[in-house]
């Protein structure tokens, strides 16, 4: 069992950069990424809005409906938080 401890592995390095003349282009996604996120962000909150309005007029509120622009939000900003380490 010696041999599972003494296995060298590869470790990329740190604190690259960016190829030359992309900074137009990380600035363009990054701004994309924001704007997307700011979007569903909005329809989140209209559908918190709408479940909560069914709920009142004593209809079914589908309270899973205004979760999905959340969790696509949550995974969004991780992969804009991502981008942001690449690039």
């Amino acid at each position: 069992m010696k041999i599972l401890t003494t296995i060298a592995t590869y470790v990329p390095p740190s604190g690259g950069e960016a190829p030359p003349g992309t900074g137009d282009v990380n600035t363009i996604i990054a701004w994309v990424i924001y704007g997307v996120g700011a979007l569903l962000f909005v329809y989140f909150i209209v559908g918190l809005v709408k479940a909560a309005n069914a709920r009142n007029r004593g209809g079914e509120a589908d309270a899973s409906a205004p979760i999905w622009p959340l969790v696509c939000a949550i995974v969004l900003g991780a992969a804009g938080g991502i981008w942001d380490v690449l690039g």
